[in-house]
């Protein structure tokens, strides 16, 4: 399942979106998703209801009103507690969740290999995952709160960071050649934000590059023009000297030739439940830490495929380590295995370790996985298990045992 806060406000799960009722809803779902894992205080969710200072006497009553509705959503959602709750706690509530089901903060992690990757000189890599980042997004973040009137800095904050991995991406774009391709959605960019000095220096250089000399001094002179006529300011250096530097048609302007992409390609899938373990490979090598994923589902589910595709993809690049563990008929050689895929670990190298069919293997699965993930401690390891029932209900105590999961049901 998944929250969605990047366009429409949303949470899907296996049968559909769950009903979301009314703008008071919509607007305390939205705030506790930009507050994810942060107890945010009453008086904060009030201010939220009744920005004006207005609020009723019957406000603290209507708030709780809406915090039991949206807990009574989450209820019928069938949305196991491990995964989202909305929880007391002083001095309001905090909506305990798993990271990776909230479109945000996947947008953060792939923005963020996007840009690190970028400044390492792997633009194509770059490239590939600012994609994914920006596919997550629908619209203007929380839409239909930005269109009822809400102007909450945080959700600024989130739109800000689209146009900032649009620059990163387009960026990188340019450097891996493609300036005619990236042209459009710059000229998008600087026209819904003609102060921003990135996007009319990316712009210049993309028309440049492409052949368009005028109309790259023609962007120059729109951003002179409104900088002066609004702020009383110039170009920053770095903008003028791109203009100065097309006007004498320096041969540095061209493209450099070729880049290293030999990394991780956690690039957007046409398969969600695909793009869903790019995304937690993204988490556990970006936050330097274990995570288990269990495929669950029935014989003729897509577990072989996801797993086959995820491996295949792997492969090709070379970066990741692969262990597939053995389980043996009773599981006796399960906790082996996954220690031996421990030891072979490294802080700095992804290791993915694959065990399928574990509905076979008895009660120990919980202890060997769950003593596993407390002793990889920094180390970026993703572990992916199949099976033909949900964990929980194969092995009761499992959410206790194991620390850092997730089950997609397939």
């Amino acid at each position: 399942m998944s929250f969605r806060l990047l366009g429409p406000l949303e949470i899907v799960t296996a049968t559909g979106p769950l009903p979301l009722r009314g703008m008071n809803q919509r607007a305390i779902l939205a705030f506790l998703l930009l507050h994810a894992n942060q107890v945010v205080a009453t008086s904060d969710l009030m201010q939220v209801l009744w920005p004006d200072g207005d609020a009723p006497a019957t406000a603290r009553k209507v708030l709780q009103n809406t915090i039991s509705a949206l807990r009574g959503l989450l209820t019928r959602g069938a949305i196991p507690a491990h995964v989202a709750s909305l929880v007391s706690q002083a001095p309001g509530y905090m909506l305990r969740m798993a990271p990776e089901t909230l479109d945000l903060a996947r947008f953060r992690i792939l923005a963020d290999q996007g840009r690190n990757a970028l400044a390492a000189g792997q633009p194509e890599s770059a490239a590939r995952s600012l994609r994914a980042a920006l596919g997550l997004w629908r619209g203007r973040a929380g839409q239909e709160l930005a269109e009822s009137g809400v102007d909450w800095p945080q959700l600024a904050l989130v739109d800000s960071a689209r146009t900032a991995a649009l620059e990163d991406y387009c960026d990188a774009e340019l450097r891996n050649g493609r300036h005619r391709e990236v042209i459009g959605c710059l000229e998008a960019a600087t026209a819904a934000e003609p102060f921003r000095e990135r996007s009319c220096h990316l712009l210049m250089l993309a028309l440049y590059r492409a052949g368009h000399q005028a109309e790259a001094l023609r962007a120059y002179e729109r951003l002179q023009h409104q900088l002066s006529e609004d702020f009383g300011v110039h170009p920053s250096r770095e903008v003028r000297d791109l203009h100065q530097a097309i006007i004498n048609q320096d041969p540095g302007l061209l493209p450099s030739e070729g880049a290293d992409s030999r990394d991780i390609d956690f690039s957007s899938q046409s398969d969600p439940e695909l793009e869903l373990l790019f995304a937690l490979l993204a988490l556990v090598q970006g936050q330097r830490r274990p995570h288990v994923v269990t495929l669950a589902g029935s014989a003729s589910g897509g577990q072989g495929w996801l797993l086959s595709e995820l491996t295949s993809r792997l492969r090709q690049d070379g970066q990741v380590t692969i262990w597939h563990v053995r389980t043996g008929p009773d599981g006796a050689a399960l906790g082996d295995d996954l220690r031996a895929a421990l030891r072979r670990a490294t802080p700095h190298r992804p290791l993915v370790v694959v065990a399928e069919n574990l509905h076979h293997v008895g009660g120990a699965v919980p202890a060997c996985v769950g003593e596993v993930i407390r002793a990889a401690g920094r180390t970026p390891l993703l572990v992916v298990l199949t099976a033909r029932a949900e964990p929980e209900s194969l092995w009761p105590g499992w959410n206790a045992a194991v620390p850092w999961s997730t089950t997609v049901l397939v």
